[in-house]
């Protein structure tokens, strides 16, 4: 019998520790980070495991043995799901597991937006100290934070931001009543989040109604003091707009870890010094890492035993299932 082969699309940090419950499978690793995955990647693959390289219907079409692709993460906009569940690719997907990091980082955007970090660092280290009175911050305490997106990591955000002693308001067509109840969160419209928050930040997955989620209008309902964060997918916020809104002064701050079209090695934002930016990396800690490692290799580990994966994002494609 043919051994199993597994595929890891790019150098994840911390996946040696999932990999090694792998024993008999060949595990094969791409030594650099490469996007669209070249289609010869996954010939004569059964399982992926993959990280953010994007995984093409061609690539997938091509992949005559593919049986599972396990996302390192939550997001799958980086798979074409459609063609998977058309050749019975089962995609799963690791949620929950790196909402603590991303929750985290999210409200370390938010303190150094709101306090001015990135300018004030440059004022100190250009000698600038004692012009410092022109760079007043703001306190969280009874500020209001507008979450949009109530799931693993939005709920994380509003418990932390509890703990500053801020007001919580969210935005989810889709969170149960209860969890919002639970957490002290008040559901409200949009439109009414937006207007009404001192800190607006996205925590959503990607999908048609997401995408361009916060555009030009719904930048201009914030207030001129308001922060909007985003640890969730480039795509939700038009790029142009956010650099109009910062420089124009239509909105004071934002922190942003994504961008479209990411990796980007040039942008208008980064001009600017009311825009924190870090390289998509809201979950980039050890312990979420091997947690997300751990898990995405136990989904591998229980198709080579012909098994159902755990949180399968396509469920369409277990009827033509290769396992």
């Amino acid at each position: 019998m043919a051994k199993f082969k597994v595929f890891v699309t790019e150098p994840i940090p911390e996946i040696e520790f999932g990999l090694r419950i792998l024993e008999g499978a060949e595990v094969r690793t791409r030594g650099e980070f490469v996007s669209p995955l070249p289609a010869e990647d996954l010939k004569d693959v059964d399982g992926v495991v993959a990280g953010d390289a994007k995984i093409t219907r061609s690539a997938i079409e091509g992949a005559g043995r593919l049986k599972v692709i396990g996302r390192f993460g939550v997001g799958v906009d980086s798979v074409d799901l459609e063609a998977c569940t058309e050749r019975g690719v089962v995609v799963f997907n690791v949620p929950g597991l790196n909402a603590q990091s991303v929750a985290e980082h999210a409200i370390g955007m938010i303190v150094a937006v709101a306090k001015k970090f990135v300018a004030v660092d440059k004022l100190v280290r250009s000698g600038r100290w004692r012009e410092k009175a022109g760079y007043m911050g703001f306190e969280l305490q009874g500020k209001t934070l507008g979450i949009v997106g109530l799931g693993n990591i939005g709920s994380k955000v509003a418990e932390i931001a509890k703990a500053f002693g801020m007001k919580v308001l969210a935005y989810d067509p889709y969170a149960p009543a209860e969890r919002a109840e639970k957490l002290g969160v008040a559901m409200v419209d949009l439109r009414s989040l937006l207007k009404d928050s001192d800190v607006v930040s996205l925590h959503a997955p990607l999908t048609e109604e997401t995408k361009g989620l916060i555009g030009e209008g719904e930048l201009k309902l914030m207030k001129p003091t308001a922060i909007l964060v985003n640890t969730a997918r480039g795509g939700m916020v038009d790029e142009k707009a956010l650099y109009k809104a910062l420089k124009e002064g239509w909105i004071a701050g934002a922190g942003v870890d994504v961008l479209e079209g990411e990796p980007v090695e040039s942008h208008p934002l980064f001009e600017l010094e009311n825009a924190l930016l870090t390289p998509h990396m809201a979950s980039w800690t050890v312990e979420a890492f091997r947690r997300m490692a751990l898990k995405a290799c136990e989904g591998i580990l229980k198709v080579m035993r012909g098994e159902v994966p755990d949180n399968v994002v396509n469920p369409g494609a277990l009827a033509k299932k290769r396992f």
